[in-house]
């Protein structure tokens, strides 16, 4: 990764490298969409394992990305004079950490899903047309109208908190889209560097999950797809950057296994896409990636140890994810 944008800088914050050799982190993986299972009639925001004809094999690995919504931090008070500075990682930074943690991590992510019976295909192996290609290429999320009301809302609000900024910047790794999975505006906590979960992905997000559980499936020909985000920050101290992983998260969406009843119209209570799972792993105080090392052989072995930290946790979202369609 380039030097510019993982520089070494000093940091007393819990250090990513702290968790290389926690292997089994499953139980900080939270459950993080709706809990709404489908009826019998369809209707529902989530899938039953049960009602499926055959599980998921063909998995698309569709979006693999990092995202940082910024922080602003304040100095002074109003008598004497206030100082606001905020900061992010660059569009830049953002890409490489997402280049960074795919190459770190997908192979165990694969492993865990393969022996469970689940092929992860990466877009090499499902853009197998031109069409394909195409529709990939320029495929965008939808949202509900609801979604999009909570993320102006979120957005006002986070444009007060932060003095008038709504910096943020994501960012895919090579070969894969950006899929925005709410509209919503995360607010980051500049003392502790982590990232507020902000309710849940798309609870009642009819439209997400039909244009990613349905639209996108179909398109690609395969039985579901993977979102997995990476969500970060940056602070900026005296000139020099510090980049902190607050939470990394993993999604699953699918066909509807239920067809609509006959005479029946589609509503935000049935959609012909649904979640299939969904898991978010979130720290109390960011983990610092890149903490001051002056000795190189021990800056070389924090590295190390960074990779399988996350490892560790990539995987352990991927086996929580595999625990749970097992046992439904």
């Amino acid at each position: 990764m380039a030097a510019a944008t993982l520089a070494i800088m000093g940091c007393k914050a819990p250090k990513l490298s702290g968790y290389a050799e926690k292997s089994n982190l499953s139980s900080k993986a939270k459950y993080d969409v709706s809990t709404a299972t489908i009826r019998d009639n369809g209707r529902g925001f989530t899938v039953d394992f049960a009602k499926l004809k055959k599980p998921a094999q063909k998995i698309a690995l569709v979006s693999f990305y990092t995202e940082d919504p910024g922080i602003t931090k304040k100095s002074g008070t109003r008598s004497t004079g206030q100082t606001i500075r905020t900061s992010n990682t660059s569009q830049e930074g953002v890409e490489q950490f997402s280049n960074y943690f795919y190459k770190t991590g997908y192979t165990s992510m694969d492993q865990a899903f393969n022996a469970n019976g689940m092929d992860i295909l990466t877009p090499t192996e499902f853009l197998t047309s031109d069409d394909k290609k195409r529709y990939y290429k320029s495929f965008v999320v939808k949202h509900s109208d609801l979604n999009k009301i909570g993320g102006k809302l979120s957005k006002f609000l986070k444009k007060m908190g932060n003095a008038g900024t709504t910096l943020e910047s994501k960012g895919a790794a090579d070969g894969f889209i950006v899929c925005n999975l709410t509209t919503n505006h995360a607010l980051a906590d500049a003392k502790k560097k982590s990232v507020n979960a902000n309710g849940g992905v798309g609870i009642l997000d009819d439209k997400l999950i039909q244009s990613l559980g349905y639209d996108l499936c179909k398109e690609l020909d395969v039985d579901a797809v993977i979102v997995v985000t990476n969500t970060m920050v940056c602070d900026n101290k005296h000139r020099q950057a510090r980049h902190f992983l607050s939470a990394v998260s993993m999604y699953m969406f699918g066909p509807n296994p239920l067809p609509l009843a006959e005479g029946k119209k589609d509503n935000m209570f049935y959609s012909k896409g649904l979640f299939y799972s969904g898991y978010r792993m979130a720290f109390k105080k960011g983990l610092c990636i890149d903490p001051k090392i002056k000795d190189e052989g021990k800056r070389a072995e924090n590295d190390v140890k960074n990779a399988k930290a996350y490892n560790n946790m990539i995987t352990s979202i991927a086996n929580k994810m595999c625990d749970e369609i097992k046992q439904k």
